[in-house]
């Protein structure tokens, strides 16, 4: 019988290791361990070694500089630290090594001694300077918010805010765990591109190692250089974080942010309610003051009228009938005003139109009533006894006539009554 067999053709180097890297991209993990050795190239690339603290097996690691830069932890030898990423056969050296994506510090002990390295160096700088901080805009209408959507963070933050027409955009991201300090750096540097006028940070609080991500130095850079204000709302440990300390008001609540956000507005609104009582107190005053002043008008227009009627008699006391419904006019406007103040000053302007008006209409009918104008016209007035002689029947034979004419006066006999 005949056998065939098949023959598998063989890779090249090149083909196998690229075979390989993808397989091992599926090897996607967390390992721990102590750094043995470290060296930041020229490049920004940083290369170290991870050492098995109990049987010292090591593992050769690399952190490419943007993924170095974000993770916010500054590498030394003896440092304990978590890594996340997958493994990678680089054919050039014919090495393997673990290409880290992210890097976290393991334990309280060892955050507290970074936080404290990074937070003196960040004060030499003068970055938690008071004089560096900008203020938080008046009015602010357009907020950028950097947290989770998930949990009630967001809720308490959105409840507090006031319905003064605040546009809000919110951009999800980690708040916890290794890979938080990078995102929430790419979610600051995110919301650069947006149109806003402050920004704010906020999460709830918990341990240091939870909040670790907000001691991140990339993410402290980024909230200095953000070009609106930034607010922090992380619920803090006794330490507070270095995002907190650089931002340009902090808060330690999402609530209290809300309510930091409020205060112009609510502010405004008080000085509004203010304005809007010294103009009703003003107005109210000017009102009382035009009262008066109409009184008193009223007073001196009657003392006038009163005195023009003194000198004339059956014609003026037509006029004064007159008067007297113009006064009943009047007194019913004053009347119309105090119902409605709205209406008083126009109705008191009205009301004085049509008073100097009626005026003039008064002082025509007097003109035109007045016995010395009918004189200077060619009319005379003739009197007897010291009495205006209306009808022949008043006068008789031998009386003396006096005739005033306008310039002057004729007196006579009467010697005949036809």
């Amino acid at each position: 019988m005949e056998t065939h067999t098949t023959t598998l053709k063989p890779y090249s180097v090149g083909e196998y290791i690229e075979l390989l890297n993808e397989n091992l991209a599926h090897l996607h993990g967390e390992v721990i361990g102590e750094v043995s050795e470290y060296k930041l190239a020229a490049s920004g690339h940083a290369y170290f070694t991870l050492k098995d603290k109990e049987n010292g097996h090591i593992l050769p690691c690399t952190l490419w500089r943007r993924d170095y830069e974000l993770c916010g932890v500054q590498l030394e030898v003896g440092m304990e630290v978590l890594v996340r990423g997958k493994p990678n056969f680089y054919g050039p050296f014919g090495k393997l090594s673990f290409i880290a994506k992210t890097a976290e510090l393991v334990g309280e002990g060892a955050l507290k001694k970074a936080y404290e390295v990074l937070r003196k160096k960040l004060e030499k700088e003068g970055l938690f300077a008071a004089a560096r901080k900008r203020a938080i805009p008046k009015f602010p209408r357009k907020i950028g918010v950097v947290t989770s959507v998930r949990g009630a963070v967001i809720h308490d933050f959105s409840n507090n805010l006031r319905k003064s027409g605040f546009k809000v955009k919110i951009l999800d991201t980690r708040v916890e765990g290794p890979e938080s300090g990078r995102d929430l750096t790419l979610s600051v540097r995110a919301m650069r591109k947006e149109d806003i006028d402050v920004l704010v940070l906020i999460r709830g609080g918990g341990s240091m190692q939870s909040l670790a991500g907000y001691d991140n130095e990339a993410l402290v850079r980024e909230i200095v250089r953000f070009p609106v204000p930034v607010i922090a709302g992380v619920g803090h440990h006794q330490d507070v974080p270095l995002a907190a300390l650089v931002a340009d008001a902090a808060e330690s609540t999402p609530s209290l942010c809300a309510a930091l956000l409020n205060r112009s507005w609510i502010d405004a609104e008080h000085v509004v309610d203010q304005a809007q009582r010294s103009i009703f107190t003003t107005y109210s005053s000017v009102v009382v003051d035009a009262k008066r002043e109409f009184v008193s008008l009223f007073a001196v227009a009657g003392n006038v009228l009163r005195g023009i009627l003194k000198k004339y008699t059956e014609a003026e006391q037509t006029v004064f009938r007159a008067c007297v419904r113009i006064s009943a006019e009047l007194a019913h406007s004053r009347d119309r005003i105090k119902n409605g103040q709205a209406l008083f000053l126009r109705a008191y302007g009205q009301a004085l139109e049509t008073f100097l008006r009626q005026l003039e209409n008064i002082e025509r009918i007097i003109v035109n009533s007045n016995p010395e104008r009918q004189l200077r016209l060619g009319y005379s007035l003739a009197m007897t006894g010291g009495k205006i002689v209306r009808s022949v029947k008043e006068a008789h034979r031998g009386d003396i006539l006096n005739v005033k004419i306008a310039d002057g006066e004729i007196v006579s006999i009467i010697k005949e009554i036809t």
